[in-house]
């Protein structure tokens, strides 16, 4: 399969047709006389954008519907799959397009929003973030207060992805001493289903995805965010094209009203995910 498509790379190579030229912007008039915005959003991500029987669900999907009725259009969406790096991911998702001919969106969603990323990208900009993710960890409620510096685990098992930061911090926290318990697992949703079964007494991870499995639990659970050097938070946001600055200001005040209104905090609700807003975060 793999040399087919290396083969069909060659092939588009001769013919000049390998990358499409980078994709028009599409201004906020555009948007509005097109009567759709188009919404970038990851595939198989899972309590952020996902399909499931034909229906498309996630946070992420509906902050874009939401950003859609806030420009009086209808949303339709790009599910990009995440590449190796963020570069990557805007250029599919923002500016160019895939290499399958798919065109960008308007807006790309759960960008990082770091003055870094949008230096790194000149043909993006960033806009206005609308959540804090960290990692968080589900655990049983006796047991919240040792596992908040991890002394729980030189006598109890937490499950974790395998190679993930969760993971280091894990394999690093108290001197190594808690090697021995920690369970490595392929996914957060394997560490969750180690914790319904009673396996291990907490699971450790992305902290959306932790309270997305934890709110699914049949079992009590309490959400905690320890604290360790390299623990850390983020705020995300969106990334439109470099020349759609009246596009960008629109999702910015777009987003400013949904989080003003409760809109913002009814949405993470509805998945079990703790609304965090970027400016009390600061």
């Amino acid at each position: 399969m793999r040399a087919i498509f290396r083969a069909a790379l060659v092939l588009a190579t001769i013919c000049g047709a390998v990358a499409p030229q980078m994709a028009q912007s599409r201004t906020l008039k555009a948007v509005e006389s097109a009567g759709v915005l188009r919404v970038t959003v990851y595939r198989d991500y899972k309590p952020w954008s996902w399909e499931e029987n034909g229906v498309r669900k996630g946070i992420d999907v509906e902050i874009g519907a939401a950003l859609a009725k806030a420009l009086g259009t209808k949303v339709d969406y790009l599910f990009l799959r995440a590449g190796d790096e963020i570069d990557v991911d805007l250029r599919n998702g923002v500016w160019r397009g895939s290499l399958l001919g798919e065109q960008p969106g308007d807006i790309m969603l759960h960008v990082p929003n770091d003055p870094r990323v949008e230096a790194a990208n000149d043909k993006i900009k960033l806009t206005a973030p609308y959540q804090v993710e960290g990692l968080a960890m589900a655990v049983e409620p006796g047991k919240a207060d040792a596992a908040k510096d991890f002394s729980l685990f030189e006598t109890e098992k937490v499950a974790v992805d395998l190679g993930t930061l969760s993971d280091i911090i894990l394999l690093s926290a108290r001197d190594h001493k808690l090697i021995s318990n920690i369970v490595h697992v392929r996914g957060e949703d394997k560490a969750a289903q180690a914790f319904e079964k009673g396996d291990v007494v907490a699971f450790y991870g992305e902290s959306a995805l932790v309270e997305n499995l934890a709110h699914q639990s049949s079992k009590p659970v309490t959400i905690i965010f320890p604290p360790h050097r390299l623990s850390q938070s983020w705020p995300i946001g969106g990334a439109v094209n470099a020349d759609a600055v009246d596009l960008a200001e629109a999702i910015d005040k777009a987003t400013a009203h949904l989080a003003e209104s409760g809109e913002l905090k009814k949405i993470f609700a509805s998945y079990g995910v703790t609304w965090r807003p970027p400016a009390q975060e600061q």
